[in-house]
């Protein structure tokens, strides 16, 4: 009886905590799911900047901003892997918060200076702050919950996805209350707008503060694994009894603890000369070029034939719903299926929609609208097929510092964005620039077939 009522209470204490960690992985990435409001904010930073400190900033060179977020993630991703191993989730997840709030603040600052200055803060430090904080949530989920890898990953980084929704929904009421509407060049002159622009990164740094410290407190990971199993079935009592008996034993000194590395485990240095992490890297690659440029650049596009600017903005934030819930659907089917049939429908759905996006001038705003809420949709899947996929092919042990290697194209995909918009934007407009991204996702269907079977 008493070995039952040990074994009732400590089960439920591990399911407490897994729960927890997954919880906090979600308010974390509500957080870091900022940078799905790019979109949204840059129309009112570049009005700012173009009216009140420089005139030869505009939507083509601003991209940068965002480029360098992105490419900052690829860069240093892997070491936030590393440092996690070293230091913990909790205090790796800590240094990211902090730095990415701190980015967002300081932009009140240099918004007034010039572009490069945002570039720094709203750019570079966020992007550093993301890369320290994104790969640990999903890390501590798939440890407490092994037999559900999509599914923790899709709801975790279902708040990334979802976190534009508050973000674009406060950032449009809080400076255009009114819904004032842009000038026919696609800036926004009206001092009640431009006034409130450099107050809203303190209130949105404040408030991301107190979400992320939250996660932070709530992140764990399950002790040598073994507890981890236990949430994903019912456990028998011998099984309990085992559990109980060796926690029991472990307490002591005399006891080492048994090896967690299995075969499959492969350190970062083993990874970078294995044939298909570099497949796996170019799929990547060519994904984060549509999704990099859509995210930055749809709501300019829909302002060519759309003069509402509270319609696009709610077309946004309504878009993070459909980025969330899209995540939970990949990470479902891949659990279903496989690596390979997942990417490759995900790849032939964005391919098309791109290729016919701009035919939603002629569609009006329910076209527009449903254009973009299936592309957000469907590239979502790409941030939960690739990090399971690479937990299954390099195991879990090093997997923070793998994905974060992984993660190294969009150090590539972000520049190459902003300078290929910078001057095809002008010489072919959106509609080049769609068909263009569109045949980049055929590349990534084609490299679907390299991929080796078994994923």
């Amino acid at each position: 009886m008493r070995l039952r009522f040990k074994m009732i209470h400590k089960i439920t204490l591990q399911k407490m905590k897994g729960r927890a960690a997954v919880v906090g992985g979600i308010l974390i990435h509500l957080t870091l799911g900022n940078l799905y409001s790019f979109g949204n904010m840059m129309t009112y930073m570049v009005s700012y900047m173009n009216q009140r400190v420089d005139s030869t900033i505009n939507y083509a060179n601003f991209i940068w901003v965002n480029s360098i977020t992105t490419t900052a993630q690829g860069f240093f991703m892997v070491f936030g892997g590393l440092l996690e191993n070293h230091i913990g989730p909790r205090l790796t997840c800590f240094i990211g918060c902090s730095l990415l709030s701190a980015g967002i603040m300081l932009t009140h600052y240099t918004i007034e200076v010039s572009l490069f200055a945002v570039i720094l803060t709203y750019g570079l430090l966020s992007g550093l702050g993301i890369s320290l904080s994104y790969v640990t949530p999903l890390a501590c989920g798939m440890k407490w919950y092994p037999h559900r890898k999509g599914l923790i990953n899709g709801l975790i980084v279902g708040g990334f996805g979802l976190g534009s929704l508050g973000s674009t929904t406060f950032q449009t009421f809080y400076l255009n209350p009114e819904n004032l509407p842009p000038q026919p060049n696609g800036f926004f002159v009206d001092d009640s707008i431009l006034d409130k622009v450099p107050s809203l990164f303190i209130v949105l740094g404040l408030i991301f503060i107190v979400m992320q410290y939250t996660g932070c407190i709530l992140l764990s990971k399950p002790v040598e694994d073994r507890w981890a199993g236990i949430l994903s079935h019912e456990p028998n009592l011998q099984e309990a009894e085992n559990l109980l008996a060796f926690d029991e034993r472990s307490e002591s000194p005399a006891v080492e603890p048994p090896p967690a590395q299995s075969l499959t485990d492969l350190k970062p240095k083993e990874v970078i000369r294995n044939k298909t992490f570099y497949v796996f890297w170019v799929i990547y690659l060519f994904n984060t070029i549509a999704i990099g440029y859509i995210n930055a650049m749809y709501k300019s596009f829909g302002q060519t034939f759309i003069q509402d600017d509270h319609f696009l903005a709610k077309i946004g934030s309504l878009a993070a719903v459909f980025n969330c819930i899209g995540r939970v659907a990949w990470g479902r089917l891949i659990d279903k299926t496989s690596f390979k049939v997942s990417m490759r429908l995900l790849a032939v759905m964005l391919a098309v929609l791109f290729a016919t996006l701009p035919l939603t001038k002629y569609l009006g705003k329910a076209g527009f609208t449903s254009w973009i809420w299936l592309i957000f949709f469907t590239f979502s899947g790409t941030f939960v097929l690739m990090p399971t996929v690479t937990e299954k092919a390099f195991g879990a042990k090093y997997y923070s510092a793998n994905y974060g290697l992984l993660f190294t194209s969009q150090a590539i995909s972000g520049p190459l964005i902003a300078t290929v918009n910078q001057t095809m934007l002008l010489a072919v407009g959106y509609t080049g620039c769609f068909l263009t991204i569109a045949a980049v996702l055929s590349l990534s269907f084609g490299m679907t077939f390299l991929v080796p079977e078994g994923f």
